[in-house]
């Protein structure tokens, strides 16, 4: 396997485990004590900011009859968004980085 492919394969892997990660955030969130409608919008806000910021397998998902209703719900996929985003910036920019013929 070339070195450019095994980059492009481990690139989808981590992307990939760090969307699970993301799945399981929301019962961990209640478990240490946030309100179900905060982790709620979390998770929605969370697959939202990384498909915002290039991720490959991430959605935007927002319930819009909850968002600006819900307080909790608003604060959690504002928090969500931003945190998510901006980690999966960070991850896309090192991976341009490292093989920016990819790009081209």
């Amino acid at each position: 396997m070339r070195a450019s492919s095994l980059q492009t394969t481990l690139a989808a892997l981590v992307t990939t485990l760090a969307l699970a990660a993301c799945g399981s955030a929301r019962e961990a969130m209640i478990e240490r004590g946030f309100p179900p409608a905060y982790a709620d919008g979390y998770d929605d806000g969370c697959a939202s900011g990384k498909e915002a910021a290039g991720g490959l397998l991430a959605e935007t998902r927002k319930d819009v009859e909850r968002y600006g209703t819900d307080a909790a719900y608003t604060q959690g996929w504002n928090d969500g968004f931003e945190k998510c985003k901006s980690e999966m910036a960070a991850m896309v920019l090192a991976e341009r980085m490292r093989n920016p013929s990819r790009d081209k």
